[in-house]
């Protein structure tokens, strides 16, 4: 029974409960409930007095505590440096306390991809552990300018990264790498490393693929359904997280991926930017944006407290970019004191048009600068770049230019198939 075994945590057990066997990792005893990790990754709690102990081993889920492996040298002459910051993909659950925890061993990503480094060479740079909502623009600054010292060493750029705000952080280096040597690919999971449904192998072997072709741009590798058939590279400036778990959460939208890695290799959309002789980056970012979604309850007064201290705010509008009219007053105020309003919608597809009602072209008279197909997000990262690198009399020019691939100049719309995993 449960009190002669004495399992400690990060013990593996065997138990019988009821007609079923089970067998995973011991997290603790509460309550008289024995809480398991089972080996799916999923927790169970079991009552202490209906279960009984089969078997009991040592700690046999804890990751190896020895020396860390930060170069995995190939055959191939291929150099990957994965710049880590976080994230799911770059963690797997501490079997002592059924947390997940980051991994800072390079080994265990590439061991579980046979023949990777037959044809790379996979360098490890450790920028932190941030979650990714705690990433803020002095990171993406940081960030890049990390990205630009590897790359003159590197053929290729990966970045793990949370995904909550993945599209973020890459939409900021996209914008500050105007051109680049080597692509710069971000990658992340919506399951740890250790659960037999992770999607973090094949993303990172995507990741190192996109890696390796002559694609000058940042983007994003991730699940192109939830099987396993294919990763595909989204153009960052036009991705989004879509859905909290499922492994197919990002989309390209407006658009279509820029490139495919499946059991034939990589392919890539014609159209793309190709890498260059030189780098060209620009580490400098204004923070003083916000990004404000209309409600039907957003008072004058909340949308000048928000704007206090800021140089450009991005509305989110309802449908073609709309929000009441007893904003109007409060706008053109803010705008004739020299701050930037900028327009972007609420919808996941279209495009902004504020000619098609009178709403919209009282805004327009109001100053607010429409933004077409741009992403709110996108569009909120972009205005720090250009805050930051061009003249204020420019600013409207620029914001309405399409810099990096941000503006959709023909939308392609499709169904989104987000329906039961």
């Amino acid at each position: 029974m449960l009190q002669a075994d004495k399992p400690e945590k990060g013990d593996f057990l065997e138990v019988k409960y009821k007609s079923s066997t089970l067998r995973g990792t011991y997290i603790g005893t509460e309550k008289d409930l024995l809480t398991l990790k089972l080996e799916n990754g999923y927790n169970v709690s079991l009552p202490v007095s209906s279960i009984t102990i089969l078997k009991h081993e040592g700690q046999k889920g804890q990751v190896n505590s020895g020396e860390r492996v930060n170069t995995i040298t190939g055959s191939g002459r291929t150099r990957i440096t994965i710049i880590t910051t976080g994230g799911t993909i770059a963690s797997r659950v501490d079997y002592s306390t059924g947390a997940v925890k980051p991994v800072r061993d390079l080994e265990f990503l590439s061991s579980s991809l046979p023949g990777l480094t037959e044809r790379f060479t996979l360098e490890l740079s450790e920028y932190g552990e941030i979650l990714s909502e705690n990433m803020k623009p002095e990171n993406w600054v940081s960030l890049g300018r990390s990205a630009k010292e590897l790359m003159k060493k590197s053929d290729g750029i990966v970045i793990t990264h949370g995904t909550d705000t993945m599209s973020y952080t890459s939409s900021a280096l996209a914008f500050m790498f105007e051109k680049q040597t080597a692509p710069i690919i971000f990658v992340g999971s919506q399951r740890s490393s250790d659960r037999p449904s992770s999607d973090a192998f094949l993303n990172f072997r995507g990741a190192v693929e996109f890696s390796s072709t002559d694609f000058g741009e940042v983007g994003i590798a991730m699940h192109e359904t939830i099987s396993d058939d294919a990763i595909v590279l989204h153009r960052s400036v036009r991705s989004r997280k879509m859905h909290t778990s499922r492994r197919d959460a990002f989309r390209t939208i407006g658009s279509r991926p820029v490139g495919r890695f499946h059991a034939d290799g990589v392919s890539l959309t014609p159209g793309y930017r190709k890498t260059a002789e030189e780098t060209t980056f620009s580490h400098k970012l204004d923070s003083k944006v916000a990004l404000v979604y209309f409600s039907p309850t957003l008072t004058p007064e909340d949308l000048e407290n928000i704007c206090n201290n800021r140089k450009a705010v991005v509305l989110m509008g309802t449908g073609l970019g709309h929000v009441s009219t007893d904003l109007n007053n409060s706008i053109r105020r803010l705008t004739r004191d020299g701050l930037k309003i900028m327009m972007a919608s609420q919808c996941i597809q279209g495009s902004v048009n504020m000619n098609v009602y009178s709403t919209g072209r009282l805004l327009q008279e109001a100053g607010v600068i429409p933004l077409g197909s741009i992403l709110p997000e996108v569009a909120y990262v972009k205005s720090m770049y250009v805050l930051a690198n061009y003249d204020a009399d420019d600013f409207e020019k620029i914001m309405q230019e399409n810099l990096r691939g941000e503006i959709a100049e023909r939308e392609i719309s499709f169904q989104l198939n987000l329906g039961g995993q």
